[in-house]
């Protein structure tokens, strides 16, 4: 498998990893740690912050702040163009296949099935986190 240097994160994959322990979790600490650098845009950002203020997440704004503080120091960001327009089913997820190009990244990590059955658009493959993690040599 190619090394991976460069991966953008959907939004589920990153509130997993911010809420929760897990495969998620360690994926996020793998870019903490240089293994990988982190790619996103704004509207990314601007999605994270507003699914972690739906009610069912229980955050207040100022829980929310140091954890997109945070996501925004890691995140290396890319200005989208808007011209990607492969999946049909849930168009808004064209938007991280776009931040994917733009940051000239090998990988796309998601739980999204429209994302996964790509399993690849042009350099971009797709991997669940846990596929994202196992790709990495153990240190």
């Amino acid at each position: 498998m190619a090394t991976i240097r460069r991966a953008v994160f959907d939004t589920n994959v990153l509130i997993s990893a911010y809420l929760w322990p897990g495969t998620p979790r360690t994926a996020l600490d793998m870019v903490r740690n240089g293994r990988c650098t982190l790619v996103s845009a704004l509207p990314a950002l601007e999605e994270f912050v507003r699914v972690l203020g739906y009610r069912k997440f229980g955050l207040s704004p100022e829980e929310i702040a140091p954890l997109t503080d945070d996501l925004s120091a890691l995140a290396t960001l890319v200005r989208p163009r808007h011209t990607v327009r492969v999946i049909t089913r849930d168009p808004t997820d064209n938007l991280f296949l776009d931040f994917a190009l733009q940051g000239r990244c090998t990988v796309l990590v998601s739980g999204d099935r429209h994302l996964l059955e790509l399993h690849r658009y042009r350099t971009v493959r797709m991997l669940t986190p846990v596929e994202f993690v196992r790709s990495f040599p153990k240190e």
